[in-house]
């Protein structure tokens, strides 16, 4: 599947992304939706126009790799987050199994994969997998 981020709502994709994985549950959804739109949120902030999304199972179907490509020669790098951002790579980096970056000419594409077969997408962020439901404090 691939969408024109300069004509598809970022709450599009994520629905795309929910569509693509309706055999599945919790946590492996709710990576890939934040690990889409962390990527998407980086292209239309940090890169160049024209801007697309894809969406593919690879793998067999035992992972979803999520590809947003932007016409700016700028790499993405992670940073030390502060309060005007810094959060999107670490997030990708802690959810998805593995990320990185193709450069072609005119272009780059960041593309992330997440496993499909275990909760918590990557294993790397086992926090998240682990947390029970959330209890009130008083």
């Amino acid at each position: 599947m691939t969408c024109d981020l300069d004509a598809t709502s970022t709450r599009d994709v994520r629905q795309a992304v929910r569509q693509v994985l309706a055999a599945y549950r919790g946590l492996t959804v709710d990576d890939a939706v934040l690990v889409a739109d962390e990527l998407i949120s980086n292209a239309h902030r940090h890169g160049d126009a024209p801007r697309a999304c894809r969406l593919r199972l690879i793998h067999e179907g035992r992972y979803l790799r999520i590809e947003v490509e932007d016409a700016s020669p700028r790499q993405p790098r992670q940073r030390t987050p502060n309060g005007s951002g810094g959060r999107g790579l670490l997030l990708i980096d802690r959810l998805a199994s593995t990320w990185g970056v193709d450069n072609g000419t005119g272009h780059k594409t960041v593309w992330a994969e997440l496993a499909l077969d275990r909760e918590g997408s990557s294993g790397h962020a086992p926090h998240l997998a682990a947390t029970p439901t959330w209890q009130a404090q008083d």
